[in-house]
């Protein structure tokens, strides 16, 4: 599975949102069941399943769910090359 199937299967399990809407320009915060917490638990997982730290700025910088899918493919890449 790649990145990005894997980021938005995160996202579908934790706010109860089919992946077919997490397209790549859908924003976050329009997206049904959103809070901080379960951003949060989005955030946790996905860095549990890559093995990447995701920083509190970025965190708060994200609007779209592409955003997130790129940030954690840089992560990602960035871990593997180390």
């Amino acid at each position: 599975m790649d990145t990005r199937a894997r980021t938005r299967a995160i996202i579908s399990k934790q706010l109860d949102v089919p992946e077919a809407e997490l397209t790549p320009e859908r924003h976050f915060r329009a997206l049904p069941n959103v809070d901080s917490m379960r951003i949060l638990q989005i955030i946790l997982e996905t860095e549990k399943a890559f093995g990447i730290e995701i920083d509190d700025d970025a965190t708060f910088r994200l609007q779209t769910v592409g955003e997130f899918h790129d940030l954690v493919e840089r992560l990602a890449r960035q871990g593997a090359a180390t």
